[in-house]
């Protein structure tokens, strides 16, 4: 049963208890921003887009597929299994079972690379889907966090510096780039 971007927003939001201005709120997007979603039935995209997927636990393939009717099928769903704690080298246990098992397996084989990551860090990638549901390629989707993590970084330095000001203006230019698209 074919269901709208709106409707489908509608009944998850209906699901989690909150109004518009609190998934907005969890979601870290502007309210108006989410009522056009909602009223306007205009699809999100890119970060708007995993933000909500991530905030509803539901898949990003379902929530853009028109053709997925609600309520979301257990595979659509992003439901953690048992907690699987592991402990990393700075002491702090990560829960892992919410990624896919090839993301697991990857982290088994090379423990290094969960020294680098927190659990934000963890759930953001629990909500990367390929095709069939599924990354191919954990090391690709891992490595590719770790450097927008590194640039997040040296972005906070650059606006404890002097060239404050024309970072803001590159980030508000972007900003606007990205608004237009939505």
């Amino acid at each position: 049963m074919a269901i709208t971007i709106s409707e489908k927003l509608m009944h998850l939001r209906a699901e989690k208890g909150w109004n518009r201005s609190e998934a907005a709120r969890r979601a870290n997007i502007p309210i108006s921003t989410y009522q056009a979603f909602e009223k306007l039935n205009r699809k999100p995209k890119g970060e708007s887009a995993m933000k909500l997927s991530r905030i509803f636990c539901v898949t990003l393939d379902y929530l853009m597929d028109d053709d997925r009717g609600y309520p979301p099928s257990p595979l659509d769903r992003i439901a953690p299994g048992p907690p699987k704690k592991v402990v990393r080298a700075a002491g702090e246990p990560l829960d892992l079972s919410i990624l896919p098992e090839n993301f697991r397996r990857h982290f088994e084989a090379q423990p290094e690379k969960l020294q680098d990551l927190t659990q934000k860090d963890v759930e953001e990638l629990s909500t990367i889907r390929g095709y069939g549901g599924v990354p191919v390629d954990p090391a690709y989707w891992i490595d590719r966090h770790l450097e927008e993590n590194e640039a997040l970084e040296r972005c906070k330095q650059t606006l404890l510096g002097p060239n404050r000001k024309l970072l803001l203006t590159l980030l508000e230019a972007l900003y606007k780039e990205e608004q237009k698209g939505q």
